[in-house]
Order: structure tokens, then C-alpha cells, then sequence
């Protein structure tokens, strides 16, 4: 990180910051789209894509208008989301399951641009930089339009394999049948328990006679 003196110091740096999120974005999504076995979510991805390159322009535009470049930063908390998403990709096979576990991965790193982007927001505002909120918030509103995308792939993925896992033999996973659980029988139980009966008469489950 740079030296910062100064709130406008703080605000070129995130703007740099995010400027390298969606530059790792732009590399890192196409991989992602290509190993969704879902045709929904690989559209989704695709569509982000595109829209990435728009929001890093947008930080390009807001550089040139203020007559700076961007810093050499690297957003390490972003490498390690995509890291984790190559991961998935290397040690999932193209499945529902890999699938889920790429919206989880997108899904942190949306939370994390989101803040990211808020909190720029709020600086740029903090010192009379209309121009800069106008095209930051224009990004925050795409974020979090993505996020609800992420989310409501999710549920439906969640909901198909509660329906029909389709589960490998050894796989280690489970689910519930449709039909087979009611929150609404749980009932909870009395507890009925004389803890004075239990502490006179010992412990009826020892196998040590002193406790009995």
C-alpha cells in the first residue's frame, strides 16, 4: 500500500484497488462461465463478464478525468477468491455440485465488491466528487443486481437437488425427499426431567455402582 496522508490519498488507492478486482475479473470469468454445467449460470457469468469490462472502463474514465493512472495494486483478497474458484474447477467434475460451489465463490466476491464500491462511494462523496459518485454507483447498482442473480441461481440449485440429487454411489451426500419434511410438526418436547429424583437415585446410565 502506498503512503496516505490524506482522505483523497485513501480514495485513489481503492479506486486502484478496484480497478485490479475487475481487471482479475475480466481474466478470471470466462474460465468460470466455460466449467458451468448449467446453462443459466454460465449466461450469467458471461453476461458479468461484459459488464466488468464496462465497470473497469468506468475507472479508467475516472483516472483520465482526474488526470491520474492507476497505482500498481494488486487486491490480494481477490486473487484468493479466484484461487479458490480454480480450485473448485481442478477438483469438481462438471456437475450441480461445481456449479454451487462457483455461485458460492461468486457470491463472496460480489459481498466483497460491493463494500469495496460502497465505501468509495461514500469518500468520493465526502469530498465533492459528484462525477465519481455518479459513475461508481452506476457499478454498485450492476453489483448488486448480480448478487441477487447469484443468489436466486442458488435457491433454484439448492431446490433441484433436494428434488432429485441423483446421488453417486459413495458420494457422502444427502438430501430430503419433497413431501418428507414439515417444519410445521416440530413440536418440542416437555422437559419432564426431576432433577432432584436424578441427583437422589444417581444416575441410571453409570456403570459405576457408587454413582447408582
Amino acid at each position: 500500500m502506498n503512503r496516505i496522508n490524506t482522505l483523497s490519498d485513501l480514495l485513489m488507492e481503492e479506486l486502484a484497488e478496484l480497478f485490479n478486482i475487475e481487471y482479475q475479473l475480466v481474466q478470471a470469468l470466462p474460465k468460470m462461465a466455460q466449467a458451468c454445467q448449467s446453462s443459466a449460470l454460465k449466461t450469467v457469468l458471461e453476461g458479468h463478464g461484459g459488464v466488468t469490462k464496462i465497470q473497469a472502463g468506468r475507472l479508467q474514465d475516472i483516472f483520465s478525468n482526474i488526470g491520474q493512472n492507476p497505482q500498481a495494486v494488486i487486491c490480494r483478497a481477490m486473487k484468493d477468491f479466484i484461487g479458490e474458484g480454480e480450485y473448485v474447477m481442478k477438483e469438481l467434475e462438471k456437475s450441480t455440485i461445481r456449479d454451487t460451489a462457483i455461485i458460492s465463490v461468486m457470491q463472496a466476491v460480489e459481498k466483497y465488491e460491493i463494500t469495496g464500491y460502497r465505501r468509495a462511494c461514500e469518500h468520493a462523496a465526502d469530498l465533492g466528487h459528484t462525477r465519481i459518485v455518479e459513475l461508481l454507483s452506476e457499478t454498485l447498482i450492476e453489483e448488486r443486481a448480480m448478487n441477487l442473480h447469484l443468489n436466486e441461481l442458488a435457491q433454484l440449485m439448492i431446490n433441484d437437488q433436494a428434488i432429485d440429487p441423483s446421488p453417486k454411489a459413495g458420494s457422502g451426500g444427502f438430501y430430503i425427499p419433497k413431501g418428507k419434511f414439515n417444519r410445521n410438526r416440530i413440536k418440542r418436547k416437555r422437559n419432564n426431567t426431576d432433577l432432584s429424583r436424578f441427583i437422589s437415585e444417581g444416575n441410571p446410565n453409570s456403570q459405576d455402582p457408587q454413582e447408582r
